[in-house]
């Protein structure tokens, strides 16, 4: 897949608000993610069209910080 320069610039942005985020409340409750939990997964916004897809290693039983692991930028609607 090849992404255009602004979709690259979006991940290095949430790659940065991932690492600043003092734990999983910061990223919740920042509207520009749109950060959702599926069953297996998470998710955040890249754009309308692009998300971050990764899994969490918790580091505590509350699951409030945790080692993020990216696998996928997925085409949120398959075009």
């Amino acid at each position: 897949m090849k992404l255009r320069p602004e979709i690259i610039n979006k991940f290095f942005a949430t790659i940065q608000k991932i690492d600043a985020a003092k734990d999983i409340h910061d990223l919740w409750k920042d509207p520009s993610l749109n950060f959702e939990q599926y069953n297996t997964h998470y998710s955040m916004r890249l754009s309308g069209k692009y998300r971050l897809e990764m899994t969490i290693d918790w580091l505590n039983e509350a699951k409030t910080t945790g080692t993020f692991h990216i696998f996928r930028i997925s085409n949120h609607y398959g075009d």
